[in-house]
């Protein structure tokens, strides 16, 4: 239970009384008692956590960290993240809180000299900046291996979206060479990277995994490599969203837990919430620490070989600001689970409308100026000169758009699945002097064949009512303007069945609102007038007939029909804004604002 601390010189005990710490007689350079570590933290809000002697009956090295953010020229979390760190370790952590386990932490330091030997803690003060990326959360990274930078490689093949259709997968990796008749390697030193969501929409996905599984073991023999990518249909399957399992995707799953706790955890969950019976094996393999997640936690969510970033939805700044080993090896300890890993959490990250897994600002078929702009400062901070993404089906196959300063953005997802659209199996092939083709099933297709000028325009497939692009989450959620249920028990396990999964198509009702809004629509106001007007009528209306259906998603595509799909593509965020605000007014508010009858057609 000895605090180390050695005190060199008077001013440095100064410090070190000024901050909390009582000295003691001592041998040699003194010795000290900590009663309180209060160490200067600069920042507006801090929460504290207390972690009494009782709690924890180990050694602290201990920590805290100056903020000399005009010395080093760093921002106080940067300050915070380059200290020099320790491991706090224990056999005996039972008590102590989930987030403080195994968490690197900076030591603390005054002056030039650290606190030394013979000290003992008390009472510690852990204070953590609050915002998200100092949250303990974030600051903990946990110890898992999650390679995701690679060297130049001589050949990069990528394919998008299977959707649990093998027969696709074979398709493509044959086309390319990779693999023989037998589905065993042959593309010696080839990197392949398949850009995430095997699972769901398909009866396949098992054999997906297993075939990918068996590839990567000879490719790695064979001097090459298989990457697998998390997208956010494996992100949903792992939080029980179960809206896209086709009926023979249920069963067949490994449930055989490495030792008995995850056994006997998952079946007193699945007894006390009553799943039926054809969902049992699904759910026990893809809770973390189940052999589907363990399978899912040997994937990323994003990686680099040479100059190429490959990532399912597409990575933004805040991404590369929260840091993409922090990312890749926090996900990677929540799939895996188990003994080790079971106090892991999902990233809250994962789940932003624009996550890596979720993003489609760079898949619309000309993205807007501020994407191009932000696509350039990524690949910028990473040192690359194209990112590859997949997530949104594209109707004129593997193509690139191209920004002004000549960085790329490759989009893979052809839609190839026989539960999507029965796209063209086609591939990316980045060789190592940077050049790009398309592989086909009839030969190879330079790049420029599949840039915007040579395609023309195309329609954003996600803008046609279809049901093939995943809502983004909270979009299907209905619109109430009742106070929300209060939060389910910690443990609670959710499932999401196919039955919920979006139908495509309109109501009777949405229909005849959409043509009342045609007609109350005033083109001579400005386009965000209009737009604010139309959704403040919209969803009054929804609220005076009881539409307990109406969904973000359904407002948009009302209004798409309304005043145009590039009018909503273009004011997209305001769009999302208003809806917000509308809904924040509350129903007496907003019904007061439009009183009166519903109109004839409504009503009707």
């Amino acid at each position: 239970e000895s605090f180390p601390a050695t005190l060199e010189k008077s001013s440095t005990a100064r410090n070190v009384k000024n901050s909390g710490i009582e000295r003691q007689q001592g041998s040699q350079g003194k010795s000290c008692r900590i009663n309180t570590l209060t160490a200067p933290l600069k920042a507006q809000q801090h929460k504290m956590v207390r972690v009494s002697r009782v709690q924890l009956p180990i050694v602290f090295t201990a920590f805290a960290a100056f903020f000399l953010a005009e010395q080093s020229r760093l921002t106080r979390v940067e300050a915070f993240h380059h200290a020099p760190s320790v491991l706090l370790r224990s056999s005996r952590t039972a008590k102590l809180p989930a987030q403080f386990r195994g968490m690197k932490v900076p030591a603390v330091s005054f002056g030039q000299s650290r606190v030394g030997q013979n000290c003992r803690t008390s009472t510690m003060l852990f204070k953590f900046l609050e915002n998200s990326n100092t949250s303990p959360d974030s600051l903990n990274v946990p110890d898992i291996e999650a390679e995701w930078q690679f060297p130049a490689t001589d050949r990069i093949v990528a394919v998008g979206d299977v959707h649990g259709d093998v027969t696709a997968l074979i398709g493509c990796m044959e086309i390319a060479g990779l693999i023989d008749d037998n589905q065993d390697w042959i593309g010696g030193t080839t990197h392949f990277v398949q850009i995430g969501d095997i699972l769901d929409r398909g009866d396949e996905e098992k054999d997906c995994i297993d075939l990918l599984a068996k590839l990567r073991k000879q490719a790695k023999e064979a001097g090459g490599m298989v990457h697998v990518l998390i997208g956010n249909h494996e992100v949903m399957n792992v939080d029980l969203d179960f809206r896209y399992v086709t009926p023979g995707a249920w069963t067949d799953w490994d449930t055989r837990p490495k030792s008995g706790t995850l056994l006997v955890s998952m079946a007193e969950q699945l007894a006390s919430i009553g799943f039926p019976p054809y969902m049992k094996q699904r759910v026990m393999a893809f809770r973390p620490g189940g052999s589907a997640a363990k399978e899912l936690a040997k994937m990323r969510v994003a990686i680099q070989i040479g100059d190429t970033i490959l990532v399912h939805g597409g990575l933004r700044l805040k991404h590369i600001e929260y840091g993409l080993d922090r990312l890749n090896k926090q996900t990677a300890a929540w799939l895996e689970g188990g003994s080790r890993y079971k106090n892991w959490m999902k990233p809250e990250i994962l789940d932003d409308n624009d996550s890596p897994v979720w993003a489609r600002l760079y898949s619309v078929p000309q993205p807007k100026a501020r994407a191009q702009e932000e696509l350039e400062a990524v690949l910028t901070a990473l040192g690359g000169k194209r990112m590859v993404v997949g997530h949104t089906p594209q109707l004129r196959g593997v193509n690139s758009a191209v920004t002004p300063r000549g960085f790329e953005v490759w989009r893979t997802d052809t839609g190839m699945s026989q539960g999507m659209m029965s796209g063209p199996l086609e591939c990316l092939e980045v060789l190592g002097d940077g050049t790009t083709h398309i592989i086909t099933e009839t030969g190879i297709v330079p790049a420029a064949m599949r840039s915007p000028e040579a395609t023309g325009d195309v329609i954003d497939v996600c803008d046609v009512d279809t049901g093939i692009c995943t809502p983004l989450p909270d979009e299907v959620e209905a619109i109430h303007f009742t106070q929300p249920s209060p939060p389910e028990e910690p443990g609670t396990l959710r499932v999401r069945v196919p039955e919920e999964a979006p139908v495509a198509g309109f109501s009777l009702e949405n229909k005849l609102e959409v043509e009342v809004l045609r007609e109350m629509d005033d083109a001579t106001l400005a386009l965000e007038d209009r737009i604010s007007f139309l959704l403040e009528r919209l969803i009054a209306d929804a609220v005076r007939r009881e539409d307990e259906t109406l969904t973000k998603k359904t407002v948009k595509e009302m209004l798409r029909k309304v005043i145009g799909v590039e009018a909503v593509s273009e004011y997209e965020e305001y769009v999302a804004a208003e809806i917000r605000r509308i809904i924040s007014m509350g129903a007496e508010a907003i019904l007061e604002r439009y009183a009166g009858p519903l109109p004839t057609q409504a009503r009707k």
